[in-house]
């Protein structure tokens, strides 16, 4: 073994001493015993070559744990390799490499193969985990079975049990519900409950069955369940209320079912061709997935019936498209109108002053050499050309003409064994997302050919896609492929990750300098902050230097003078450090903003690390004069403050005032073990302050 030191550059204590001691001597449990205690200290650095030690020796859980640590990094390869030196032997070990092949690999057969071999080992967490994942593909009775076996033993498979019947007695308990009513619904008026409105509007609205639709994940996990939802969801046509219509097309919308979305709001519509409900949401889901087209023609039917909601959306929808004639004539029927003016209503005043504002300014338009190519492109692209297509999709984005656009770009993306069709893909994805209002879930398949054909742009647009559907998991390797090239947000949202998430500081440090040095000086505060804590001053020094020149943006980064004098002072150049702790100081009242509470009272105090280098550093009789002028008022709020006590005693003593140091130490804190009082010696006064103050 050769790992020596500290990669935190910090002294090895007593505790920690005793640890490494055993690994150089011991045996392969002892080596994990070390390894495992510095990755609780977040030294994983330090850990690595330990736990690899231990694991070719044998040891199940180093090579767990050094599988975990790798996992955590983004290094799968590596943590599949460790996993699997152990993983026909541990259950542990198959556990972990079964969620690793589930959940980053795409290997949903050989993580199923997984945990099945640790449920033979005795592993409780892949019986139940294999059980869920028999679920989620719909083999429902084979998991019921493994469910039953690991329920006594796992309080998380006799939840999932429960949550089973839950689930079937909720659509159970709807569907009879539903019948009920529909029965009484479907008697002669005179027959009817005089209650059967209020029941009706209960069942709707404070019933949970109202609120099914928001919990796609039951779906997701127990898909065999979706078809006895759809046929209560059916049932329910019964009621007379296209409520249940809407509920039933917003649970396709969240399981990303788009068709079907759309296929029941069609057929809702055909029974309720007046539900301004069902309209306006099959126009937003048609917006919501990019479909132009559909979405214009679904908004007209409203539009014309005087719906100020559809509109408003057609006439910004025109607005966008610099058809101002036609956004004019809808967006002014929508501001003067009255009906539809209910909870839905979208004010169109302020859509109106944007639209005199495009009536005052330039359409956008072609250059002298584009608008000549104009009707050659379009030949070539009838003739089946992907390249004029592309071309002429990216001058209708331009024009604003986005149907048009879109037609082009699609039909250049058509054939994937055309080299153009990636482009055109991602091209078409970015204009849906960031110019039309498509939703991330629905440009996320148009981004995938080119971010796996190594577009740079495309990878790290489908992490951040990722990011905001919520999914880091599927973030983290496409983030992880732009931060290694060089794009700072990536690893800056790479360090956070594993950093925040993980809580390994070293590597989160590795990234936020990557950051840092792309041009986001904020993580440059991040990652010379924790240098600092570690010592590691020259490492920090530059990237707080980086920080420094962000203050004007961000105010928390004059936080950074605090930290680059410390810095500073770690590397023995105490002039320029206390020139960094008078800046420090000085905006000191900026960097409180931006702390409350109990953060606010533990805040670092720069006039305090400044006295010390003053007495402690620089050392003259001037440098003395400024501390104490910077310690009196910490003695006004804290008579005992021992800190300012000690430095007050170290000036005195070295002015050869004996009684004057004594006294400041009299009435701080008396030290551990120390006893201080009058009869005092000098050099027992210098003593404590070398013990103190170093």
């Amino acid at each position: 073994m050769t790992s020596t030191g500290t990669s935190t550059g910090g002294e090895l204590s007593a505790e920690e001493r005793k640890y490494r001691s055993a690994a150089e001597e011991g045996d392969a449990a002892d080596k994990q015993a070390y390894g495992e205690y510095l990755v609780g200290r977040g030294r994983v650095d330090d850990a690595v070559p330990w736990l690899e030690e231990a694991a070719r020796g044998g040891d199940a859980r180093a090579a767990r744990l050094r599988a975990v640590t790798a996992k955590d990094r983004g290094q799968y390869t590596v943590a599949d390799y460790w996993y699997r030196t152990a993983a026909e032997r541990d259950g542990d070990c198959a556990f972990g490499l079964a969620e690793l092949l589930l959940e980053r690999l795409d290997d949903p057969e050989g993580a199923a193969e997984w945990y099945a071999k640790g449920a033979e080992l005795g592993s409780v967490k892949c019986r139940t985990n294999g059980a869920l994942l028999l679920l989620r593909q719909g083999r429902t009775e084979e998991a019921r079975s493994e469910l039953d076996e690991a329920a006594p033993y796992d309080h998380v498979a006799d939840h999932i049990e429960d949550r089973l019947i839950d689930l079937g007695a909720r659509l159970d308990r709807y569907e009879d519900r539903i019948a009920e009513l529909a029965a009484l619904r479907a008697l002669p008026p005179e027959e009817r409950s005089e209650d059967l409105d209020e029941q009706m509007e209960e069942f709707l609205e404070l019933e949970p069955f109202s609120e099914l639709h928001t919990e796609p994940e039951w779906f997701t996990s127990y898909p065999s369940f979706l078809p006895d939802a759809e046929r209560v969801y059916e049932k329910a046509q019964a009621l007379g209320d296209p409520r249940t219509d809407h509920w039933h097309a917003l649970l396709h919308y969240n399981l990303d079912r788009y068709e079907d979305a759309c296929r029941v709001l069609e057929d809702g519509l055909r029974r309720y061709p007046d539900s301004r409900l069902l309209a306006r949401t099959l126009s937003a889901v048609h917006l919501q997935y990019g479909e132009l087209e559909k979405y214009e023609a679904s908004l007209l039917p409203g539009a014309e019936a005087g719906d100020r909601v559809q509109q408003r959306r057609l006439g910004s929808y025109y607005r966008d498209q610099w058809r101002l004639a036609e956004a004019r004539r809808w967006l002014e029927a929508a501001d003067e109108g009255t009906e539809g003016d209910d909870d839905f209503y979208e004010d169109a005043a302020d859509c109106l002053e944007d639209l005199e504002e495009a009536e005052q300014s330039t359409p956008p338009a072609l250059g002298d050499e584009e608008e000549p190519r104009l009707a050659e492109l379009h030949e070539a692209a009838e003739s089946g050309d992907p390249a004029a297509d592309l071309e002429l999709g990216r001058l209708m984005q331009r024009l604003c003409r986005f149907p048009e656009a879109v037609r082009h770009y699609k039909r250049a993306a058509a054939d994937p064994d055309n080299p153009q069709a990636p482009a055109a893909s991602y091209a078409l994805g970015r204009m849906l997302h960031e110019e039309c209002g498509a939703h991330e879930k629905a440009v996320v398949p148009l981004y995938l050919p080119a971010a796996k054909a190594g577009d740079l742009d495309a990878i790290e647009g489908l992490g951040a896609l990722y990011v905001r559907l919520d999914e880091p998991v599927k973030a983290e390797p496409w983030l992880r492929k732009a931060a290694r090239f060089g794009r700072a947000d990536a690893a800056s949202w790479v360090g956070n990750r594993v950093g925040d998430d993980y809580g390994d500081m070293e590597e989160a440090v590795r990234w936020w300098t990557r950051a840092a040095k792309g041009g986001r000086v904020w993580y440059g505060w991040r990652a010379g902050m924790q240098l600092v804590r570690w010592k590691r001053y020259a490492e920090a020094e530059g990237l707080l230097r980086l920080a420094w020149t962000g203050r004007e943006e961000k105010d928390p980064l004059h936080e950074a003078a605090y930290w680059l004098g410390r810095a500073l002072r770690g590397q023995g150049r105490a002039e320029e450090a206390v020139e960094w702790l008078r800046t420090a100081r000085d905006v000191h009242h900026i960097v409180r903003l931006g702390y409350s509470g109990f953060m606010l009272t533990s805040l670092f105090d720069p006039s305090m690390e400044l006295a010390e280098a003053l007495v402690n550093d620089v050392a003259t009789q001037e440098a003395y004069a400024e501390a104490e002028a910077l310690l009196a008022p910490v003695l006004e709020d804290s008579p005992k403050h021992r800190t300012a006590r000690y430095l007050l005693a170290r000036i005195a003593e070295q002015r050869g005032d004996l009684d004057a140091a004594r006294d400041h130490i009299e009435q701080a804190y008396t030290p551990k073990d120390e006893q201080t009082g009058p009869l005092l010696t000098a050099e027992e006064v210098a003593g404590v302050l070398r013990r103190v103050l170093g």
